[in-house]
């Protein structure tokens, strides 16, 4: 099953891609110093456990919306979507 897609494949690419987003989400808080507070408060209401904007911050927000995906798809995959190789993934 080399050439397929299957459930784990692809939420690993989504949850790479939501930590990489949440990486950059991360960052424009210092790069954009425009309502930092509203900025903070989304991340606090958005991740369980996040407080401030510092490395444990990071590290929880990452993880979790890497996690996030592997949810996602399962109830994706619940509510009727087939994985088919050619709508998830490129070989």
């Amino acid at each position: 099953m080399k050439g397929s897609c299957n459930f784990w494949r692809c939420a690993n690419r989504v949850g790479l891609f939501l930590a990489i987003l949440f990486a950059i989400c991360f960052l424009w808080f210092y790069i954009n110093p425009v309502e930092q507070e509203m900025h903070l408060s989304m991340f606090r209401i958005s991740y369980l456990g996040f407080e401030e904007m510092n490395f444990t911050g990071f590290v929880l927000g990452a993880v979790q919306s890497y996690l996030w995906a592997y949810v996602g798809l399962g109830v994706w995959q619940l509510v009727g979507y087939c994985f088919k190789p050619s709508e998830c993934c490129k070989n």
